[in-house]
């Protein structure tokens, strides 16, 4: 366990954006994509704050002073794993206190507070959480299977306040070994900025629908990278290596908002071919809108890049 005080004033920042951006969000119970009538009851699950009270048992309350849901045969917990893309490419934005991506401006800050709060809003309607983070500093791929308890959601929130944007996520090789180890029909979120070559990785995702899970790839993007938006000309260069390259913004910028295009209709294109769903979300946008999008599939209100 990281007792960093940097660290563990992160862990406090995560939970405290995590509270309240559950919050935010559109009251409704998030339930297994199996739920049907309740036809039959199976057992009682203790309330958790979060959860629909009119499902509470009031005979039960009334004998024994403790709060309880029914569940039914046609219920079930539904495992979610949320995996987030650490590599060197989302550490657009800047750096904070010892190293670490600011959790308010940086692409990398934005993914764990993304990633914290769909962890805290799963946990709190009683549904099994995991982690995977791929790419990231000094992690040799963190793996952390879905669990239910409060002890569990803990080290998950550890794990994303230690973490440091680095190196490839080998997003190819990285979805396989995931999709080996989900739970089939469970929940999988992956929050990437998709930025290795898309024909490389897109079809790593078929790893996942295999077994029949509920894929939703939230496609982060920070829309100063994508329009080009600087004034001056300059050498640009992608933090995972290759080759700087001098551009001018101005004379480039319709031509590179064509590729662009391509590229996002590709992603988008790829994801939904294997059954999954495809969401943006900017770092300069509303994050409660794009968390409805992920958990809700309110993707009217998901934004344009330009």
């Amino acid at each position: 366990m990281n007792w960093d005080p940097t660290v563990l004033s992160r862990v406090r920042h995560l939970h405290l954006r995590a509270r309240v951006l559950t919050d935010a969000l559109l009251v409704g119970e998030h339930r297994s994509r199996r739920v049907g009538s309740a036809v039959e009851f199976a057992d009682y699950l203790e309330y958790r704050g979060g959860m629909d009270l009119r499902h509470l048992d009031w005979r039960v309350m009334g004998r024994s002073d403790k709060l309880v849901v029914k569940r039914f045969e046609t219920e079930t917990e539904l495992a979610c794993t949320v995996v987030v893309d650490l590599s060197a490419d989302m550490g657009t934005g800047g750096t904070g206190v010892g190293g670490y991506p600011d959790l308010d401006k940086s692409k990398a800050g934005y993914a764990l507070t993304m990633a914290a709060t769909l962890l805290f809003f799963l946990h709190r309607h009683g549904e099994p959480i995991g982690l995977e983070i791929v790419g990231g500093e000094g992690m040799a791929h963190v793996s952390l299977p879905p669990r239910s308890s409060k002890n569990h959601l803990q080290l998950l929130f550890m794990q994303l306040a230690s973490v440091q944007p680095a190196g490839r996520a080998e997003l190819s090789p990285a979805l396989a070994r995931i999709g080996q180890r989900v739970r089939r029909r469970s929940l999988c979120i992956v929050i990437t900025d998709g930025m290795e070559e898309p024909s490389e990785w897109l079809p790593s995702m078929k790893a996942l629908t295999r077994r029949k899970t509920d894929l939703r790839l939230v496609h982060l993007f920070d829309r100063g990278e994508w329009t080009l938006n600087f004034k001056q000309p300059g050498l640009f260069f992608s933090p995972e290596g290759g080759e700087a390259l001098p551009i001018d913004p101005g004379g480039a910028r319709e031509l590179f908002g064509e590729v662009v295009d391509e590229y996002v209709a590709e992603v988008r294109a790829g994801v939904v071919a294997v059954g999954g769903k495809h969401i943006l979300a900017a770092t300069d946008e509303d994050m409660a809108v794009a968390l409805r999008s992920v958990i809700f599939g309110n993707v009217a209100s998901e934004p344009t890049w330009r």
